[in-house]
């Protein structure tokens, strides 16, 4: 049973197709839209983000290519596109360095299942390498507001670097706060 419930758009026009699809991922806890044309997947799109986009190709308005790599140029959906088998090779040589899997059809539900589950597998790598440079991003950024509180205890009270630190710790420490919170006060009584 998966932790998360993965949300998917089926873009396909045939309802035969499209009940299969819904019928194995719905018993599998996936949240299911379906949209029967490219134009209508492109305004649920701006309405919301999905975490798979299934292309059933060819839509009734569109083949699908051009959609699945703009989607994939744009966000971190994982894409799957299922072509005809004669068309699959040339499918696969134009989408696949933008991250898109293909699939012939008909397939098993048992291979749809491994390969959904392969794109879950690989969105939740991406998210998490995605939240890495947050990460970085606020260390720095705490980093750069401390060295400015010690910079500040430097100048104001005429201690060393050392020392700044040492104060800043213990401050933080018998406050009970942060030493960013700590430092963001130091900075905010220096500069009022």
């Amino acid at each position: 049973m998966l932790e998360r419930i993965f949300s998917v758009l089926l873009v396909s026009s045939s309802k035969n197709f499209s009940n299969g699809i819904i019928s194995a991922l719905t018993e599998n806890n996936y949240e299911v839209t379906l949209s029967d044309s490219v134009q209508k997947a492109k305004r649920i799109l701006v309405e919301k983000d999905y975490d798979i986009i299934i292309v059933n190709s060819p839509v009734i308005d569109d083949f699908g290519m051009d959609f699945a790599i703009d989607e994939a140029e744009k966000n971190i959906s994982g894409i799957l596109m299922f072509v005809k088998p004669e068309l699959e090779a040339e499918v696969y040589y134009k989408t696949y360095q933008y991250g898109i899997l293909t699939l012939t059809k008909p397939t098993s539900k048992g291979i749809l299942l491994q390969t959904i589950r392969l794109l879950c597998a690989t969105i939740i790598k991406r998210e998490s390498i995605q939240e890495k440079p947050k990460d970085l991003k606020t260390r720095l950024e705490e980093i750069r507001i401390i060295n400015t509180a010690k910079m500040l205890l430097i100048e104001h009270k005429h201690i060393s670097e050392d020392e700044a630190h040492k104060y800043l710790e213990k401050r933080a420490m018998n406050l009970r706060k942060s030493k960013v919170k700590i430092a963001s006060e130091i900075i905010e009584e220096y500069y009022k």
